[in-house]
């Protein structure tokens, strides 16, 4: 398709179908009530080791306690999901999907649409994806892309061109697509989602150049580069399930695509969230679709696709499944990698501040918190307690994420400094004991990461040598520092600015094109 005729057919369906919106039906006042309630909770529990150390020290003591041994717990499922995490990835990248795919009734029938949204990304990091997508197992014609840009990039059509002339016959399609800034939206991932998902409605469905019925569709940040074998995985795991079609699958995301780039304080802040993505696979019962995510056609459709006034479009779309098809619906891990860019800049400010952004829009999900709960009340087809129990691990979720940090370390600091009577009562004694115990016996998770960091490391090529991949190491030392400024700020600043009403726009992290080939990742991505 050439780029006079995207824009042809989005100025033609500009008006030709209602939005999916998640603010509707949603009334105002109780909304509002629950964007507060969240980061109101952060706060007084931020705050608690300053003021309450005063007015209630006992009560305060018994707290912290008690989340130093939630902390614990959290710890322990962490390792226990790492090493589940190590050996299933192993033994999936080591399995040909494709062999035993051609087993499966109806295998050779699915086709895999595959949506790159993007937003002034460039040719090189848009190609090395493309690369990725064309060098998967499954045959290049059962494949089709869309190239989702935006309309308000000026270089989007030169670009668009480009990289059409250089693919236009990599895949069984390549659309492209040219989303304008529309009333009423918010600009960023879900709404470019929407648009485009709606020119494959027209474009390649009604006109019957694409099966609806055996379509699957993956979501592909423009940065990521999926294992060869993932598409081939996905049509398996689809059809070996009885509710295959109802779920939404998850690989691990691993940031390790530019590690070797990035500033040493930084590079612990990538490793953790990478851990963090593949540690979090094994609780299925709790897990939420991020970043690159699956799920079929059918199931998109059905909910009227993205919704275009939300930030977080990848937990969103989880939920607005959920909510509409039921309790059958959930977020299945795949064990395969998608290897990603972190945040990164041209300098050292430049990158943590990319990576501060970054992280802020991640935490920008607690502004779903009233979407989610109140639709739950309406959702009478899902048992009560499975709607009590997705609300309660979203919201802890988020609670968790900006307050952590303060409490591990403030925690421990400031109330003996505030209130020197209660640090030397016997109560005072025998609980700050029990905090810094429990929290020392947290130390041997960090240990496993270390590990754990060095192996996927290696396993991506991110590093080729004992002294690189162990380079990195200083970083974790720097954690309580990086932590800080990288994860628990961006994560207060997003529940400081819902708490006052606040919008938080989209905005796409910074990339810096390699300057290398793609070489280093072929370890990774062939089995």
């Amino acid at each position: 398709m050439t780029l006079a005729e995207a824009y042809e057919g989005s100025q033609s369906i500009a008006t030709g179908h209602p939005a999916s919106r998640a603010a509707d039906g949603l009334h105002p006042v109780p909304r509002r009530i629950l964007e507060i309630f969240p980061p109101a909770v952060a706060w007084v529990a931020i705050t608690s080791p300053a003021w309450a150390a005063v007015v209630a020290p006992t009560l305060l003591g018994y707290f912290l306690v008690a989340f130093s041994v939630y902390w614990l717990w959290r710890s322990i499922e962490f390792s226990v999901g790492l090493l589940i995490g190590l050996a299933r990835l192993h033994g999936s990248q080591r399995r040909d999907w494709a062999a035993y795919g051609q087993q499966l009734p109806g295998y050779q029938r699915m086709h895999h649409l595959v949506l790159v949204p993007t937003y002034r990304e460039s040719d090189q990091i848009l190609a090395t994806t493309l690369d990725g997508i064309r060098n998967q197992s499954v045959p290049a014609e059962q494949v089709s892309v869309v190239l989702a840009f935006e309309a308000r990039d000026p270089e989007a059509p030169e670009r668009a061109a480009r990289l059409c002339q250089r693919y236009a016959r990599a895949f069984g399609h390549l659309l492209v697509t040219l989303h304008p800034d529309l009333p009423g939206e918010v600009k960023g991932k879900s709404s470019n989602l929407h648009w485009a998902a709606r020119r494959v409605q027209d474009e390649l469905i009604a006109s019957g150049q694409l099966d609806s019925r055996n379509l699957l569709v993956t979501v592909c940040d423009a940065d990521s580069r999926m294992d060869r074998q993932y598409l081939a995985a996905l049509s398996v795991e689809v059809l070996s399930h009885p509710d295959g079609r109802l779920h939404i699958y998850q690989p691990a995301i691993l940031f390790y695509a530019n590690y070797a780039r990035l500033p040493l304080p930084l590079r612990a802040v990538s490793s953790v969230f990478s851990l963090y993505s593949l540690a979090r696979l094994a609780a299925t019962h709790r897990l939420v679709p991020q970043s690159t995510y699956s799920l079929t056609w059918w199931a998109a459709r059905r909910v009227g696709f993205w919704d275009v006034d939300v930030v977080p479009e990848d937990s969103h779309m989880f939920f607005k499944v959920w909510l509409h098809l039921g309790k059958r619906v959930k977020t299945r891990a795949m064990y395969l990698p998608v290897y990603a860019d972190a945040a990164e800049g041209i300098n050292l400010w430049r990158s943590t501040s990319s990576t501060y952004q970054q992280i802020r829009r991640w935490a920008w999900g607690v502004s779903d918190v009233p979407y989610l709960t109140l639709r739950t009340l309406h959702a009478q087809h899902i048992p009560a307690y499975m709607r009590v129990q997705r609300v309660g691990w979203y919201v802890e979720e988020h609670l968790v994420w900006p307050s952590h940090w303060f409490l591990l370390t403030l925690g421990g600091l400031l109330p003996p400094l505030i209130n020197q009577v209660w640090a030397h009562s016997p109560i005072g004694v025998w609980q700050s004991a029990a905090y810094s115990t429990l929290l020392g016996l947290c130390l041997p998770s960090l240990v496993l990461a270390i590990l754990g960091d060095v192996w996927l490391k290696w396993r991506s090529g991110a590093q080729s040598h004992l002294g690189a991949l162990l380079g990195g190491l200083p970083g974790f030392a720097l954690l309580p520092l990086t932590g800080l400024a990288c994860v628990a700020l961006p994560a207060l600043d997003a529940h400081t600015r819902l708490l006052f009403g606040r919008s938080l726009a989209y905005q796409v992290t910074e990339k810096v094109p390699s300057r290398s080939s793609a070489a280093p990742l072929a370890r990774a991505i062939l089995p």
